[in-house]
């Protein structure tokens, strides 16, 4: 008979319950870090996601959230569930699950699918410090997220996401510039993680989807390159993409001017964000 319980696991009780587990089990480094840090910042919210052990003792759900309690260096509150048959873990993010999406409609979420993709993006810059897909670290350590691990991240701060999805769907109702995904995970990652406030970052985001000419220069050279583009039936690699949209944002952050906008891949680093 299964027992679920909330404990209050402690860098010390983390330490042991990974000690049960058996086998060898990839540990995905950017994911531990960012749940650690949400942690440390009082933010880790109980979502129903349970710290699961086998009938025999095993851990065999959570390595990361235990590995994030030890990083972090204080006790977090659990579910822990014991008793579960050992075969069930085979059963986990396997067949056809519903969406992150889908879980989000079910509660009711507005803008599910977006927020969802919000989730994802922000999780990829944190991991890479980019959003261009062709990126291995962004494979390993975003698209290729288990739906489980997505809601957990969705679940350190649903309030946030579920703003920042509203925002960003009042802007796509004026065009689409950008994907909701790309501007709503900058949008979440710059506000949330980079240290700007809203009133910092929104007259970027206001000034790129405008449906006439800004008062940014910045904006207004990544706006003319995205339609020029669109227009010519072209499309902007996500690589060129992802460097245009960076040097437009440091080129507003810090006020030096952007006259032209370019980038040669494989010729030139891919610029970083300038974040505080």
């Amino acid at each position: 008979m299964n027992n679920i319980v909330t404990e209050n696991i402690t860098p010390a009780k983390a330490k042991e319950y990974l000690n049960t587990v058996a086998g060898n089990r990839p540990i995905s480094k950017a994911f531990v870090h960012s749940y650690a840090d949400t942690m440390k910042r009082g933010k880790w919210l109980l979502n129903g996601m349970c710290i699961i052990f086998d009938n025999e003792g095993h851990l065999i759900d959570g390595s990361h959230r235990l590995h994030a309690v030890i990083e972090a260096g204080i006790p977090v509150r659990f579910d822990v569930i014991r008793g579960v048959d050992p075969q069930s873990f085979t059963t986990y993010d396997c067949g056809r699950h519903r969406t992150v999406g889908q879980l989000l409609a079910m509660q009711d979420v507005k803008n599910y699918n977006l927020v969802a993709s919000i989730v994802v993006a922000n999780q990829n810059i944190i991991n890479s410090g980019r959003l261009c897909a062709s990126n291995t670290t962004i494979r390993r350590g975003g698209l290729d997220m288990s739906n489980a691990s997505k809601y957990d991240l969705y679940r350190l701060d649903p309030d946030g996401f579920n703003e920042v999805g509203f925002y960003i769907n009042r802007l796509l109702s004026r065009c689409k510039i950008l994907s909701g995904s790309w501007a709503g995970g900058l949008y979440y990652y710059l506000t949330h993680r980079g240290g700007y406030t809203e009133d910092e970052v929104k007259p970027f985001f206001e000034d790129l989807y405008s449906v006439d000419t800004g008062t940014i220069a910045s904006c207004n050279l990544l706006r003319r390159a995205i339609t020029k583009a669109a227009l010519s039936g072209q499309k902007i690699k996500a690589e060129t993409l992802w460097a245009f949209i960076v040097k437009a944002w440091n080129s507003y952050i810090t006020g030096k001017e952007l006259k032209l906008l370019r980038y040669s891949q494989g010729q030139e680093e891919l610029p970083k964000l300038i974040i505080k």
